[in-house]
């Protein structure tokens, strides 16, 4: 019976993780197939409909990094950042997407931020060496 109840707590815990709620699953599944030009439309929708948060601001940066659009991934990773959404690669993301619009100060700042949170991470390491 306990090992009944640990499956099932399981089972429920990996139904809740997949998607972040009702609202985004259509969007989390596109993303999660690699149609990142569609889930950032489908993120988008969600902004507009105002039921965004952190989660959402997110993958909507994600979305746009992975297609390499600098502009709208910066913008869309100071939300997430200021929603307090953020982890580690966040913030590596994000200071990327500033380098590559010329941004290097604030970059460097993002940076900074990044090896903060993750200093055995070799990105950070590789930075704190050579800025």
């Amino acid at each position: 019976m306990k090992n009944l109840y640990i499956t099932l707590s399981f089972v429920i815990a990996s139904s809740t993780l997949s998607a972040q709620n009702k609202d985004t699953q259509s969007a989390d599944k596109l993303y999660n197939r690699f149609e990142y030009v569609d889930a950032a439309n489908a993120y988008l929708k969600l902004v507009d409909k105002g039921k965004a948060d952190g989660y959402v601001y997110k993958q909507l940066a994600d979305s746009y990094y992975n297609v390499f659009n600098a502009a709208e991934a910066s913008k869309w990773y100071a939300k997430a950042i200021s929603e307090k959404h953020d982890d580690a690669e966040t913030y590596y993301r994000y200071a990327q997407m500033l380098k590559a619009q010329g941004k290097y100060d604030e970059a460097n700042k993002q940076m900074q931020k990044f090896a903060s949170m993750a200093p055995n991470d070799q990105r950070a390491i590789a930075f704190k060496q050579n800025p």
